[in-house]
C-alpha cells in the first residue's frame, strides 16, 4: 500500500493539468499513488491525465459525472489507500519536495491531524491585492493554536497544500457536497471535533490565482456561503464556551448586524453592541469600546472585516487584558 494518497480533481483544465501532474510525479518522496479525478470535463484534460496514466503506474485515473469539487474529492477518498492523504488542485504546482517534509513532519507529531505548507503567490489577475493580503495572512498562521483561534477569519490553511491522516474521514466524515465552500468546511467541522492543524513555513506550492478559478467564480464560494458556514461553527462553538457569559459583537455597521443575526439564528443571544463610535442598534444594548467589561466577564466577537482591522482590534482587547480564543475572537 501506498504511504500517500494525493487527490488531484480536474475540469476542464487542459491548460495547466500537465505541470500539475509534473510536479507531483517529480516528488522526491516516491511512494505514494496519484489519483486524478476527472469530474465532468469536456475539453482535452482527459487525454492529458490519460496520457500520464499509462506511462506511470502510480497514476489512476477516475472519473466522477457529478460536477462539483466536493463530489469529485469524496470519490477520490474512496479509492484511496494511503496512510496519508494530500491534496492538489489541477491549477498548481508543487516543488519537488513538498510530499517528503510533510509526511516526516506529521510522523514526527503524531498529535498534529491536518498539515499545510505556505505558499507562493502568483496572479494573472490585474487587480490582486485581495488575494496577495489573504495568502500573506495565511502564510503567517503556523502554529495549531494559531489555525485554531484564526479560523472563523477565513481558511486558515490552502487547501491544495493539505495533507491529513486518512483515519480522519473515518472518524469525523469527508467533503460536505452543499452549497458550502467544501475546505473551509471540512476544516470548521475537524477542529470542531478537536483535530489539531498546523503548517510548515516553507513555500512548498505555487499557488495560481486567475480569473476562472472557483474561489473567484463559483457560488459555494461566496461571501454569503462562508458567512453562513462559519456562523453556524462559530455558534456550535460559543454553545460550549461562553459558560453564561454574555455575548458583545464589535461592529455597528449594516453588514456587521447582518452577519451578527446568522450569529442569532444559531440560538447564541446577543448582548450589546460595541465600536469605536457610538452608534444605536435597535433591541441592544451599546458598550463603548473603552468601557469593555474585563477578562472572564464577557464575550467578544469582531464582526469587522475591514483589511487591517482585524489586527487592530485584536492588539487593542489583548492590550485590555483579554484573550484571543478565550475572551475574544474574530470572525470576519
Amino acid at each position: 500500500m501506498p504511504r500517500i494518497s494525493t487527490l488531484l480533481p480536474f475540469r476542464n483544465a487542459a491548460a495547466t493539468l500537465d505541470a500539475a501532474i509534473a510536479s507531483m510525479a517529480a516528488q522526491t518522496f516516491t511512494d505514494q499513488e496519484l489519483l486524478l479525478i476527472d469530474n465532468a470535463s469536456t475539453d482535452g484534460s482527459e487525454a492529458i491525465a490519460q496520457h500520464w496514466a499509462a506511462r506511470d503506474a502510480r497514476i489512476t485515473l477516475l472519473h466522477e459525472p457529478r460536477a462539483g469539487i466536493a463530489h469529485a474529492l469524496n470519490t477520490g477518498l474512496a479509492h484511496a489507500q494511503g496512510t496519508y492523504i494530500a491534496r492538489m488542485d489541477a491549477d498548481d504546482v508543487s516543488h519537488p519536495e513538498r510530499l517528503a517534509k510533510q509526511v516526516a513532519h506529521l510522523e514526527a507529531h503524531p498529535d498534529l491531524g491536518v498539515l499545510g505548507t505556505a505558499t507562493r503567490f502568483a496572479s494573472t489577475v490585474a487587480e490582486h491585492r485581495g488575494m496577495l493580503a489573504f495568502v500573506q495572512w495565511q502564510n503567517r498562521i503556523l502554529s495549531p493554536d494559531a489555525h485554531a483561534v484564526k479560523r472563523f477569519v477565513d481558511a486558515p490553511l490552502a487547501h491544495p497544500t493539505a495533507m491529513f491522516r486518512r483515519a480522519l474521514v473515518e472518524q469525523h466524515g469527508g467533503y460536505a457536497t452543499g452549497p458550502v465552500p467544501e475546505d473551509h468546511e471540512l476544516w470548521l467541522r475537524w477542529m470542531d471535533a478537536g483535530v489539531r492543524f498546523a503548517k510548515l513555513p516553507e513555500e512548498l506550492l505555487t499557488w495560481t490565482d486567475h480569473p476562472a478559478r472557483l474561489s473567484r467564480t463559483h457560488p459555494h464560494y461566496s461571501d454569503d456561503a462562508f458567512l453562513r458556514t462559519k456562523m453556524h461553527w462559530l455558534a456550535r462553538w460559543l454553545h460550549r464556551t461562553l459558560n453564561g457569559r454574555p455575548v458583545i459583537v464589535a461592529g455597528t455597521s449594516a453588514l456587521c448586524r447582518e452577519r451578527a443575526a446568522k450569529l442569532e439564528a444559531g440560538g447564541i443571544a446577543i448582548s450589546a453592541f460595541t465600536d469605536v463610535r457610538p452608534r444605536a442598534v435597535p433591541g441592544h444594548a451599546f458598550v463603548p469600546s473603552e468601557a469593555l467589561p474585563p477578562a472572564g466577564e464577557a464575550f467578544v466577537v469582531s464582526l469587522i472585516s475591514q483589511r487591517g482591522a482585524g489586527d487592530r482590534i485584536a492588539a487593542f482587547l489583548t492590550g485590555r487584558g483579554l484573550v484571543e480564543g478565550v475572551d475574544f475572537v474574530l470572525a470576519a
